[in-house]
């Protein structure tokens, strides 16, 4: 029977060569980070080890393996495996920003927060119970199910999401607002009522990498997002949050909002909307590109488009976003479950 191991961190690809010939042979992991022993995990004869880390630690984990550029692995004293230069490049996300509106308090009943959570922030129990006797209620909402797509150019082409959360943002970053939301239970504070637009530019074209700070499998990989290398990602978030400000001040809207939590009322000009892009812009959790799919490992590619081997190593598939050539102009979810069907069917047939 197959033995799942939980809490786990893998540390190390192993790899022998043979004949030539680079082989995967199994993976080197913890269960008490980071001074745990370490314990290896060998394949049966045959096997491959399938690598689903994601966008950022595939390719980490790959180059602590000694699979990457090799110039970069010989910084680290990181002996080479397979000199895949690819690797940790063409990193791309949807940068994203926001329009925060709180209401007025007589409205805020139509907030999902007020729905859901009492005036210290703690969930309401009726609420629960309604979710998970009758799956009704807003708990059978994700937050973010509304929106749509929009060309900024005319040219035909999406590429600006808005996405409606019926709550208002505690934080300009999309992402802070998770931890301000803990925060907030833990001080008992009530959330304000009020709803969020947040603008992703779903074709971003600016491009950045995931490298290595050590070759310490512990330290975190220094990521370099590199949002805004190219200004036409910034034009289609500024055209974005105008296009939020249009929807919030038409009649339907309007009567509700107290007041523009984020950017706020005060910021009209072109340049201070952009410093406020510049200054709150997160991720709009799409990232993509850094172990890419292609022909060979002479067009930069990592892995076979045919089948997700890297290239130059047997027993060895990376299957998750990270091989995705370039960035889908909406969610990633879909395509990473495409991906790990068709390595799926492969794997059985």
């Amino acid at each position: 029977m197959p033995t799942v191991v939980t809490g786990a961190r893998s540390s190390k690809i192993a790899f022998e060569e043979s004949g030539g010939k680079q082989i995967t042979k199994g993976v080197e992991f913890l269960t008490e980070v980071p001074l745990g022993e370490r314990f290896h995990a060998e394949l049966a004869p045959g096997g491959e080890v399938l690598l689903c880390a994601g966008a950022i630690h595939s390719p980490h984990l790959l180059q602590l393996s000694g699979v990457g550029a090799a110039s970069t692995l010989n910084e680290h004293n990181i002996p080479l495996v397979a000199d895949l230069a690819g690797v940790g490049q063409n990193l791309q996300d949807h940068p994203a920003c926001l329009v925060a509106e709180r209401m007025r308090t007589e409205y805020y009943k139509y907030s999902m927060t007020d729905q859901v959570y009492d005036d210290k922030s703690n969930l309401k129990l009726n609420q629960v119970l309604n979710y998970m006797l009758f799956r009704k209620g807003p708990l059978t909402s994700t937050g973010c199910d509304h929106g749509g797509f929009m060309s900024s150019t005319g040219s035909g082409e999406a590429d600006l999401q808005l996405r409606f959360v019926p709550a208002c943002s505690l934080d300009p970053d999309g992402v802070v607002a998770y931890t301000k939301a803990g925060e907030m239970k833990k001080n008992q504070f009530k959330w304000p009522g009020g709803f969020t637009i947040q603008l992703l530019a779903v074709r971003a074209k600016s491009k950045g990498s995931v490298g290595l700070k050590n070759s310490d499998p512990f330290s975190s990989p220094d990521i370099n997002v590199n949002y805004f290398q190219d200004p036409s990602d910034m034009a289609v978030l500024k055209y974005g949050l105008s296009m939020a400000r249009k929807i919030c001040a038409s009649d339907h809207l309007a009567q509700y909002i107290d007041v523009e939590e984020c950017p706020g009322s005060t910021r009209t000009s072109d340049d201070s909307l952009e410093e406020n892009i510049r200054r709150t812009v997160h991720s709009g959790n799409a990232l993509v590109g850094t172990c890419r799919m292609g022909v060979d490992s002479h067009d930069g590619s990592v892995v076979s488009a045919k089948d997700m081997k890297v290239h130059g190593i047997e027993g060895l598939r990376v299957i998750d976003t990270s091989v995705i050539p370039t960035i889908p102009g909406g969610q990633t979810g879909a395509p990473a479950v495409m991906i790990a069907e068709r390595v799926a069917a492969l794997l059985t047939r």
